[in-house]
């Protein structure tokens, strides 16, 4: 298995010489100040809850009508005949006021 590996490694390598360097530039051997403490993982944390509210928001949207006359109609059609539907409409609503509460740690860590 780890031989594999090296192979995928170096056939990587020798199609994408940039890739090994800037991995190791930007990840692997990134400088991080003393003070790093944990309150730093709601930056990354916030950009997952935005990436969750817009797959969630897309998905929503593919099944929502905007009228006056169908909008709790299609609401009500999500919540029930879509597959799970409710659970992705609650995460949408729950993922808005999470991530102004994640932005907001991030902020004032």
């Amino acid at each position: 298995m780890m031989e594999k590996q090296q192979d995928f490694a170096t056939w990587l390598d020798a199609r994408l010489p940039t890739l090994k360097r800037e991995w190791n530039r930007h990840m692997a051997e990134y400088y991080a100040p003393k003070n790093f403490n944990w309150w730093y993982y709601f930056g990354v944390l916030s950009m997952v809850v935005l990436v969750i509210q817009l797959v969630t928001g897309i998905w929503l949207l593919m099944s929502y009508q905007g009228s006056a006359e169908q909008a709790f109609a299609s609401v009500e059609y999500i919540m029930r005949d879509v597959e799970l539907g409710w659970i992705i409409r609650y995460a949408h609503s729950t993922g808005a006021s999470a991530f102004f509460i994640v932005v907001y740690m991030h902020m004032f860590r």
